[in-house]
């Protein structure tokens, strides 16, 4: 009953909205993941809301809550989710003890973020992770980290916290042929922005590593079972409010997914 009562609300909110639209021509509703800075806000970077805007969805953000219920509520209103970056996942996570060079950690969001990736996961809402948000979608399906890539992988070539502007590109990722990063893009290799010091370590199960950068360090990962969920560990937002031609395709894939599963329901 709770579910019907929503819908009807969407569609009565919809009919004043979009007067004389059809269902089709309504932009599907992407859901941002926010970040909790001080503990005592939920916001996101506009990079992330212009990408989906730019891409024809409308970007609706998913403020911090502690409520499960409430949160799924939510969940279920949307068509796609989007999961941003930001902090360290705490290790306990992935059965770890925190190291020395482990980062801020924010036990409400760790929480909150794991809920969005369970609640959308049962309904197999489209879902793509960047940065903070992929580390999270390997680990929420039983993957692990690099705690801190400096003092836990050898290869030191790859600068992977960049300290140039996110719009810059700073190296080369090879992309799997056949994945669904190398089908929506396009190519074999991209060149991208880098602002991490963990990373994809174990991948987890029914998932796979479409994407690495030149010192092997994963890049992309995608569910091999089917479950609309991808991730990247790079910021194609940032590239994607500067102009890149390539880097809005991530964004315009997930409004396709969005539309395809608002068709669905």
């Amino acid at each position: 009953m709770k579910k019907l009562l929503l819908f009807a609300l969407f569609f009565l909110l919809a009919e004043n909205l979009f007067p004389q639209t059809s269902l089709q021509e309504i932009k599907p509703l992407i859901g941002i993941s926010c970040s909790h800075p001080e503990n005592n806000f939920s916001s996101a970077r506009r990079t992330y809301t212009e990408s989906v805007l730019k891409a024809g969805g409308l970007p609706i953000l998913v403020p911090i809550i502690e409520t499960e219920e409430d949160l799924a509520r939510i969940i279920s209103m949307l068509d796609g989710l989007i999961l941003i970056g930001g902090e360290d996942v705490h290790p306990s996570y992935y059965n770890e003890e925190p190291i020395e060079e482990l980062g801020d950690v924010n036990d409400i969001r760790d929480v909150y973020d794991l809920a969005l990736i369970r609640l959308a996961a049962d309904r197999k809402l489209p879902t793509f992770g960047i940065c903070r948000g992929e580390q999270l979608i390997n680990v929420a399906f039983g993957g692990s980290l690099y705690q801190d890539i400096p003092s836990q992988y050898e290869d030191t070539s790859v600068e992977h916290n960049q300290k140039v502007p996110s719009k810059y590109p700073t190296h080369y990722i090879d992309l799997l042929p056949g994945s669904i990063i190398a089908t929506v893009t396009g190519e074999t290799e991209l060149v991208t922005n880098s602002h991490h010091h963990q990373a994809v370590k174990d991948v987890a199960p029914g998932f796979r590593v479409t994407a690495w950068s030149c010192d092997g360090i994963p890049e992309a990962i995608e569910s091999s079972t089917g479950l609309p969920v991808w991730g990247v560990q790079f910021h194609p937002e940032a590239h994607t409010i500067n102009g890149d031609s390539i880097m809005i395709r991530f964004f315009e894939f997930m409004t396709g997914q969005a539309v395809l599963y608002r068709n669905q329901k």
